[in-house]
């Protein structure tokens, strides 16, 4: 999944797991009687007013919503300088894309999960991160917009198709990771206390690891080579040392550390470019497009001239933007 929070928002998030929309539902409604004044509920005739319920949703979950606002806007006007149309077919596509990445295509029982059951467990993994799905749509339309912006300008060429194709069917590693930021000793000691208490691992990444993507799975990554450009060098290195079964000492690559898990390896598969050229070229897309979008989100963000008025969000968000404009964060 795209632009992770960073853990300081996540941490918050979590903590206070309460729905953005009712945020916004406060923000706008009115109250139910004029002598009422602006409050929201009355407790045995002691009112609890609009800015009570509001200055809190603000300090517990405005920042992350915040953020993901300025991000959505962002690409908007970027889409909108560009001449490019980004339309609700778009965002579905987006949508159903999501879906399918997301959640697994059958049970624990091996059965083909229907549209409506896919619709449920995505319910039921969104409330896992205290997210709704009206947050969740803020992010499908800004990937629709990054999405296509990125591809007005990626072509594919033959030297990279090929290269693709070592990537995709060269020998694999499938390996599970616990990802924390560097520093973060508190989750990183954690970790490592769960996993030599015996905690299965995936169990430990689910509650640990900050890579919303792959926590998600249980910390398991997409299978990668040796050559995988997209995997920190570092990291591959490790990973093929590894045996099947074997846990790894904790390993720094550039702002994370990771703890690895190899689950198994899968042999180099036996067919040449042109028997799957065209399945090569489409996981190629996904792949750069959705580095792209990361790329280009971050780098709006370094360019934007953004002012936070409200005086509980805006010490948190300047640091927050900060951090992207000095390299320190590298998506929002």
């Amino acid at each position: 999944m795209l632009f992770q929070f960073p853990r300081v928002v996540r941490d918050r998030f979590l903590t206070a797991c309460l729905p953005a929309v009712a945020l916004f539902a406060l923000l706008w409604a009115a109250p139910a009687r004029a002598e009422d004044g602006d409050a929201l509920a009355i407790v045995n005739g002691q009112p609890i007013s609009r800015k009570q319920v509001v200055d809190k949703l603000i300090e517990t979950h405005g920042l992350a919503v915040l953020q993901q606002m300025i991000a959505l806007d962002l690409a908007k006007q970027e889409s909108q300088r560009r001449g490019l149309t980004v339309t609700p077919a778009d965002i579905q596509a987006q949508f159903d894309r999501a879906l399918e990445e997301i959640v697994p295509t059958s049970d624990s029982r091996g059965v083909t999960l229907t549209s409506e059951s896919k619709q449920q467990a995505l319910q039921a993994i969104l409330q896992q991160r205290c997210l709704t799905l009206p947050e969740f749509m803020i992010a499908m339309e800004r990937n629709a917009h990054l999405r296509k912006l990125v591809e007005a300008e990626f072509t594919v060429d033959e030297a990279t198709l090929r290269e693709e194709f070592a990537r995709l069917y060269g020998e694999k590693v499938q390996v599970r990771h616990i990802q924390v930021a560097a520093g973060d000793m508190r989750a990183l000691n954690e970790a490592l206390d769960q996993l030599g208490r015996g905690v299965d691992f995936a169990d430990v990444a689910r509650g640990i690891s900050i890579n919303q993507d792959t926590a998600a799975r249980g910390g398991l990554m997409e299978p990668f080579t040796f050559t995988d450009k997209d995997i920190p060098a570092a990291l591959r290195d490790y990973a093929f040392s590894l045996s099947v079964g074997q846990v790894s000492a904790p390993l720094q690559t550039g702002q994370y550390v990771h703890i690895l898990k190899l689950e198994g390896r899968i042999p180099p598969t036996d067919v040449t470019l042109d028997d799957v050229r065209q399945d090569v070229e489409r996981q190629l897309r996904a792949r750069v497009e959705r580095k792209k979008m990361n790329e280009m989100i971050t780098r709006l963000y370094q360019q934007a001239k953004i002012r936070v008025l409200d005086p509980q969000l805006k010490d948190d968000f300047e640091k927050l933007l900060d951090d992207f404009k000095s390299g320190r964060a590298t998506s929002p």
